[in-house]
């Protein structure tokens, strides 16, 4: 490339940057001053909260260990047979005739109120249900959960295949105000138990009891297969309250369903508030290549003014990264208590709750009330008021920074309960990948848009550029090339970045052979120019002037130096490729090119298009080694990868195809063009080091086709002769001056017609 194109192109690649970076700085910011607000308001309700809860919780725990600690609820559909229970003198009448939100007036003394203790053994053991999709065990810590795994998907390729498990029962320490560990009498850590979905506890006219966890024993016993019972005794030792909870799975399901009814069988009315465990933190990708992608999420319906039959669910205002969910963590307190829902949006909007979702990289699942595929009426989630995040803490890591436990507390509205009553809270749990195809499957997913927990977008400034109709269709073609034509996903993007490059091709064309005539313009004209620096440059103004001139007389567009702006307006769709490629879980688990390095005995590499290519993979995979200041930017390396030292000498080829060497270039433009390459070798490697396959085969593929490209549009510029300085004079003649050529003349004309007139008036 010709020496005055080089310095043209140096600052116009400057500016170019900058302007993409202060976008996407604009963005970036006006996204955190939302967030911020956001989290003002949040604090404000925290508050609020905190004046109408009947105990608040110690900030480091996140499942009560005592009565003073706070619940959180969670949902699940009813199963099709009541669970046994032990006999009862009082017959409970429909819920529906008898059960009523709000107070009453009651003069129940609750005062003396205690959850019966049953024998550490009468759980009889862990009850667990297998099904097709889910597997779930569960605890005797508040009838939760225990495990739930997926049954159809796999923590890795490799044997033995371990199930995904999406949630678990957390055990963290629980820690004082000078941030020790508790100890018990006997000298053990004091731990905090969250099990999913567990009971936490239930207020009875305003006294709270606990039925999460007993020093002496169980506050709950099975009573069948995964189903429990609680007993909740009055002053004189009757039972008042019978709570029962059913866990099932229909077969073919996604769904854990939870029957859970509280039955009063007393002689007067009372107010209940039920608390309960909603979801924990799902597992983190063991990809740290971008970072944590954990999210929590809400599903809600429209005030009825713009929404009156309530059954369209939204999603969109509340994508919640978990950093901001689990909060700000303080030395030797922890974390504050924070409220999610509602929020001030959700108030300001008079939105109504229909699920609670979490998702981590590829997979989800999200709680939401029984009976979503029969009845437009339950996408309203009634049991649920409100919704706190308490996170409990772990030890901090070697490197000082914190992997702590975000746990959802629900709190349900005040119901009154008459006498031989039954509330019924029964509700239900979708866990799954994030593949639209598959929630679109199931009939609650599919009746609650579930498929709003699919989000390809990275967050941050990135996020402004990763449209939803851009993925959308993206993903759509990518699935429909996969099914109908290649039959490997790797082909698929190959085709896939064939087709984007082709279909961009005319505005790649036009930008370069744009930025190529300016540059041979600039270059052929440089002498004149600098003639006219040395003549005028004692008055700027006279210099531009006659700068402007020049470029009149040489037939030189200005227009030519936005050849760079269609590759800028290419970005939105590259983003959005790279977006979709790290989270579709379409990819998760498939090997390219129909498993042929598998085939010829190469078990790793290319292997999972999720994952780093591993041409050589470490033992010990499954963590990791830690390699100081590189694994602060990588993450754990588990291996030798091949497509990302690929492509950093498919791009070394294109800079230098791009940017010859000439005889004209000065020594420190040679040396900054050796700089730019080498640049290319380093930091290309690093960045995609380990950046999933299906990634990098995407950029391999973009790079070597750019190549081919630009040598297409180097041969149309020939064949034309459109680099011809005599013949684009004659043409630009020919046409006549062009708008801004004309307005150039204008301006000129007005200019010298004032100067006239001041002459004149002197």
């Amino acid at each position: 490339m010709p020496q005055q194109e080089n310095k043209l192109l140096r600052p116009l690649a400057v500016v170019a940057a900058i302007l993409l970076i202060v976008g996407g700085g604009a963005a970036f910011f006006l996204s955190s001053q939302k967030t911020q607000q956001q989290a003002r308001q949040q604090t404000e309700q925290v508050r609020e909260q905190a004046a109408s809860a009947a105990t608040p919780a110690e900030p480091a725990t996140a499942a009560p260990t005592s009565p003073t600690a706070t619940p959180t609820t969670a949902p699940t559909t009813a199963p099709t047979t009541a669970p046994t229970t032990a006999p009862t003198s009082a017959t409970p009448t429909p819920a529906a005739a008898t059960v009523t939100p709000g107070g009453v007036a009651s003069t129940v003394d609750t005062a003396a109120w205690t959850a019966k203790v049953w024998p550490s053994d009468a759980a009889g053991g862990a009850a667990t249900l297998i099904d097709e999709h889910l597997s779930a065990s569960f605890s005797n810590v508040g009838a939760g959960i225990s495990q739930l795994s997926l049954a159809d998907h796999f923590e890795t390729i490799r044997e033995p295949r371990v199930p995904v498990i999406l949630q678990a029962e957390q055990q963290t320490p629980q820690y004082g105000p000078d941030g020790r560990v508790l100890k018990t009498v006997d000298g053990r850590d004091l731990v905090s138990v969250a099990a999913p979905l567990a009971a936490l506890g239930i207020e009875v006219n305003g006294t709270f009891i606990n039925l999460s966890v007993d020093a002496a024993g169980s506050l709950w016993t099975r009573t069948g297969p995964a189903t429990f019972m609680a007993e909740i005794a009055d002053a004189s030792g009757s039972t008042a309250l019978r709570i029962t909870r059913a866990y099932s799975i229909a077969k073919g399901s996604r769904q854990l369903s939870l029957a859970q009814t509280i039955q009063n069988l007393g002689t007067q009315a009372i107010n209940i508030r039920w608390y309960q465990m909603g979801p924990v933190d799902l597992p983190k990708d063991p990809a740290t290549y971008i970072g944590e992608k954990r999210r929590l999420r809400f599903g809600y319906l429209l005030s009825p003014g713009y929404d009156p039959t309530q059954s369209f669910v939204q999603s969109r205002e509340f994508v919640i990264d978990h950093a901001y969910a689990l909060g700000t963590y303080t030395p030797g307190i922890g974390y504050a208590e924070l409220q999610h829902w509602p929020n001030a949006t959700s108030r300001e909007n008079s939105f109504s709750l229909s699920w609670i979702g979490m998702t981590n990289r590829y997979f989800g699942l999200a709680l939401h009330a029984a009976g979503v595929e029969t009845s437009v009426a339950a996408r309203k989630f009634t049991a649920i008021e409100s919704v706190d995040r308490v996170a409990m803490l772990r030890p901090a890591l070697a490197n000082g920074t914190r992997d702590d436990v975000m746990a959802l507390r629900t709190t349900s509205p005040v119901f009154a309960v008459n006498p031989g009553a039954t509330l019924d809270l029964s509700m239900a749990m979708y866990a799954g990948a994030l593949i639209r195809h598959e929630m679109r499957s199931d009939p609650v997913a599919r009746a609650l848009s579930l498929d709003g927990l699919v989000i390809y977008t990275m967050g941050g400034p990135c996020a402004f550029c990763t449209f939803d109709f851009l993925t959308s269709g993206l993903l759509w073609l990518l699935i429909t090339l996969h099914n109908y034509l290649t039959f490997d996903w790797a082909l698929a993007i190959v085709v896939l970045v064939v087709i984007v490059r082709t279909i961009l091709h005319p505005i790649t064309k036009w930008s370069q052979v744009r930025m190529q005539r300016f540059g041979k313009q600039m270059q052929a004209m440089a002498p004149k120019q600098q003639k006219l620096k040395d003549k005028y440059s004692h008055d700027p103004k006279l210099l531009q002037q006659e700068t402007a001139k020049l470029w009149r007389e040489e037939g030189i567009n200005p227009l030519g130096l936005l050849g760079c702006i269609p590759m800028f307006l290419q970005m939105p769709i590259w983003i959005a490729l790279y977006a979709l490629l790290f989270f579709a879980a379409e990819l998760r688990h498939q090997p390219a090119f129909f498993g042929l390095f598998q085939t010829i005995g190469h078990p790793t590499f290319m292997a999972d298009l999720a994952v780093p290519d591993h041409l050589y993979e470490f033992k010990g995979a499954a963590t990791g080694y830690h390699v100081p200041v590189l694994s602060a930017l990588l993450g754990p390396i588990t291996g030798i990868n091949i497509l990302p030292l690929i492509l950093a000498v498919v791009f070394y080829i294109h800079q230098t195809y791009l940017t010859p060497q000439t005889t004209q270039m000065t020594p420190e433009q040679e040396a900054q063009q050796r700089m730019i390459k080498w640049m290319s070798l380093i930091m290309f490697p690093l960045f995609m080091y380990n950046a999933p396959a299906g990634l990098t085969t995407y950029f391999v593929t973009n790079s070597a086709l750019a190549i081919f490209e630009h040598k297409l549009i180097r041969k149309h510029i020939d064949k034309h002769d459109l680099l011809n300085l005599d013949k684009m004079k004659a043409e630009k003649a020919n046409k006549g001056p062009g708008f801004l050529a004309r307005m150039q003349q204008l301006a000129e004309a007005q200019r010298k017609a004032a100067e006239a007139k001041a002459r004149k008036s002197r």
